[in-house]
């Protein structure tokens, strides 16, 4: 095999490994919506805090869709998404 042919082997499989990795992900959170309502821009401090006491550990927090997008480390140490509502923190999902 050349290096040529190789090199785009590999990049096939790897864009196809990562198409795969996304498929559950947007299949997760395809339908998570809220209803427009309190903004979380300033408050993402608060909300980390709030999640926190909840018993989540908290790598990071974002508006996505009107939602409160949670970046949360799972029990197996991999980094997660949890989508709550946001004011009372109701959770709606989690990819």
């Amino acid at each position: 095999m050349t290096d040529m042919f190789k090199t785009i082997l590999a990049t096939s499989i790897a864009a196809a490994s990562l198409a795969v990795v996304a498929l559950p992900a947007q299949a997760a959170t395809g339908n998570i919506s809220c209803d427009v309502g309190s903004p979380i821009v300033g408050s993402e401090d608060l909300i980390s805090q709030e999640l926190t006491a909840m018993g989540y550990t908290v790598d990071g927090v974002e508006e996505w869709n009107n939602c409160v997008r949670a970046f949360v480390v799972k029990a197996d140490g991999s980094l997660g998404m949890m989508f709550f509502e946001p004011g009372s923190l109701k959770l709606l999902g989690a990819a």
